[in-house]
């Protein structure tokens, strides 16, 4: 006898931990886990009453796995492979405290070797790392050879990094 809506919402229910952990498996993040969990549940939810399920498990675990291959098809995570490498490659994209706290350090580490070098220095570095300027925009703004910039940005960067390996 064919299933009904309401029998893969208990099915869902009745299977959240194994659903969870699928999917855990699949995409390697919990928060990204409870975002589609709750994304199946509203699928499921918003079937029609007269669909009827043959087999509603294998439903259930069918539409949990393409909400894990249409997350790893986002634009920033899009892959020109196949589905199955789709699901195993699916990301998480939240760092993990200690990994916050590894990047903040570095960051003001590097923001205070950044501070403790020469005015002249510190504008290459800014302009060519953070605004992104190539070394010829560089050199066309400051109205000097590009030979001059790659050395002297050379030189910033070997400064940046020992003052940077002083204080850490």
């Amino acid at each position: 006898m064919p299933a009904s809506k309401s029998h893969a919402l208990i099915l869902f229910q009745k299977e959240y931990k194994n659903l969870f952990n699928y999917i855990r498996n699949k995409v390697k993040c919990p928060d990204l886990t409870v975002d589609l969990l709750q994304d199946l549940y509203l699928k499921l939810h918003h079937l029609s009453d007269s669909k009827e399920l043959t087999n509603p498990k294998s439903y259930v675990i069918s539409m949990a796995r393409n909400l894990i291959i249409d997350n790893s098809r986002k634009p920033d995570r899009a892959l020109e492979t196949g589905q199955e490498e789709h699901i195993a490659l699916a990301e998480c994209h939240h760092a993990s405290p200690e990994q916050q706290t590894i990047e903040t350090n570095y960051i003001e580490l590097m923001a205070q070797a950044l501070s403790e070098l020469p005015e002249e220095k510190q504008d290459l570095l800014t302009l060519s790392r953070v605004q992104g300027w190539t070394n010829q925009q560089i050199a066309d703004h400051k109205g000097k050879s590009l030979s001059w910039v790659e050395k002297n940005l050379a030189i910033s960067l070997v400064m940046c990094s020992e003052i940077a390996q002083e204080h850490g």
